[in-house]
């Protein structure tokens, strides 16, 4: 668990003016599951497992994400967006204990 928060995003890399461009970003993060005792009742402690996902664009958010601890260990989360504009995307994660990453992602035109 030595990379938590390590976050990666991928942009193709030919992108013309009004292109519809799939983003993907990868956060490292162990996504604790809620577990339940031989009764069937949840156990209680702090799960710790990212919550929202934050995308900004040219300083803009364009999509959040609400995500419940089902996700699996190291979330993969893969959107479209349409890049009218040279830019940054950066990605932000939160997760249940206040921990936030984020990594970005430049927006060139060819």
């Amino acid at each position: 668990m030595a990379e938590i928060g390590k976050v990666r995003i991928r942009v193709p890399s030919s992108i013309k003016a009004g292109d519809v461009i799939q983003v993907r970003t990868l956060v490292i993060h162990p996504m604790e599951r809620v577990e339940r005792d031989p009764q069937g009742r949840i156990v209680r402690k702090r799960y710790n497992y990212v919550n929202r996902v934050v995308v900004t664009y040219l300083g803009r958010t364009v999509a959040t994400f609400e995500t419940t601890q089902s996700v699996s260990e190291n979330p993969f989360f893969s959107f479209t967006l349409r890049a009218t504009a040279p830019g940054r995307v950066r990605v932000q994660f939160f997760d249940t204990r206040g921990g936030v990453w984020e990594g970005t992602a430049d927006i060139t035109f060819s």
